[in-house]
C-alpha cells in the first residue's frame, strides 16, 4: 500500500494519478475530501486528517509499506513532517519518498530550503529507508507572468539574467510515481531539471515566438519584487522566499543539468518550450 500526503495539491494530484495508471494501491491523505474532484473514485482509499492530528496520522499509516510525503509550504512544515515520519515509524512503514527541492541546506538564506533540510535529515535518522526528489524551480511559476504578459508584453521577475534548468511538474509527478512504483531507490537522491538551462531573456524570445508578438523580460530587484508581493498580499514568509530563492542556488548550481528524468523515465525531461506551448493560453488575452 503507497500512501500520498498532500494528495490535492498540483504534484500530490498528479502523483496519485499515476499511480491509479499504474494499477498501484492507494490511500489519499487530505483534509477534506469533497476537494479530491476527479480523482475520487474506487480505485483509491481515501483517510482524511491532518499533520497536527497523530490519531488521524496513525490510521492513515495503517497497513502502508511506501510513503510519498508532500505538504504545502508553510511556516509550521517542519513540524508536521516531523508528525508524519514519527507516526510512519510507529506504524512500520517501511520506506519513504519525500518531495524535497534542489537548493536544500541547512544553511541556505532561504527558509524553505532550510527546511526541507531538516526534514530530509530527520528522515534519514529515523532508520526507515528514503529516497529524496530534488526538483529545480518549477516551470509552472512561468504562469504567475500570464496576466502581464497578455495585457502588458512583459514580465517582472528577481532572476536577474543568470539561466536556471527549470523543471516542468508533470515530469516530477512521473518521476515519484516510477520511484514508488519500482526497486533499488533506497538511499538515492534525484535531482529533476530540463535538459536546458534559460535565462528570462531566452524565456521571453520563445514566448515571442509562440504568440507571434514581443514580449520582454524586466529583471527586478529581490526587495522590489518582495515589496509588490507584499502589497498584493502574499504573507511575509512567502514574499521573502519568492524574492530571494535565486539565492538558494550557488554558482553553477543555478543551471546544473542532470539526467536523473530520462534514465527513470526513459524520455527526455519536457524543455520550457513544450511547456510555454502547453501553456500558451494563459499568456493570451
Amino acid at each position: 500500500m503507497i500512501l500520498v500526503t498532500g494528495a490535492t495539491g498540483q504534484i500530490g494530484s498528479k502523483i496519485t494519478e499515476g499511480l491509479i495508471q499504474s494499477k498501484a494501491d492507494v490511500r489519499v491523505f487530505v483534509r477534506d475530501e469533497n476537494h479530491l474532484g476527479d480523482l475520487k473514485n474506487e480505485n483509491i482509499q481515501v483517510a482524511e486528517g491532518t499533520f497536527e492530528d497523530m490519531e488521524s496520522l496513525e490510521k492513515a499509516l495503517e497497513g502502508v509499506d511506501r510513503l510519498m510525503l508532500i505538504g504545502q509550504d508553510n511556516p509550521d512544515q517542519v513540524q508536521q513532517h516531523l508528525n508524519v515520519i514519527q507516526a510512519a515509524k510507529r506504524q512500520g512503514v517501511k520506506h519513504i519518498v519525500k518531495l524535497s527541492a534542489f537548493g536544500a541546506d541547512k544553511n541556505s538564506p532561504v527558509a524553505l530550503m532550510r527546511d526541507h533540510a531538516e526534514i530530509e535529515d530527520a528522515i534519514k535518522d529515523s532508520g526507515m529507508e528514503w529516497t529524496f526528489i530534488r526538483p529545480h524551480l518549477y516551470m509552472q511559476n512561468l504562469l504567475r507572468f500570464g496576466d502581464s504578459v497578455a495585457e502588458n508584453n512583459t514580465f517582472l521577475a528577481p532572476m536577474a539574467h543568470d539561466a536556471y534548468s527549470l523543471v516542468d511538474i508533470r515530469d516530477v509527478a512521473e518521476v515519484a510515481a516510477t520511484i514508488l512504483t519500482t526497486e533499488n531507490h533506497n538511499s538515492k537522491i534525484y535531482t529533476l531539471t530540463s535538459p536546458h538551462a534559460e535565462n528570462y531573456d531566452e524565456i521571453a524570445e520563445t514566448l515571442s515566438s509562440l504568440l507571434g508578438k514581443t514580449i520582454t523580460y524586466q529583471a527586478q530587484s529581490p526587495k522590489d519584487f518582495e515589496r509588490d508581493l507584499l502589497e498584493s498580499g502574499t504573507p511575509e514568509w512567502r514574499a521573502y522566499d519568492l524574492a530571494y530563492i535565486s539565492k538558494a542556488y550557488k554558482g553553477s548550481d543555478k543551471h546544473l543539468i542532470t539526467s536523473d528524468i530520462e534514465d527513470l523515465l526513459g524520455r527526455p525531461a519536457r524543455s520550457v518550450k513544450d511547456f510555454l506551448s502547453d501553456h500558451l493560453s494563459t499568456f493570451k488575452n
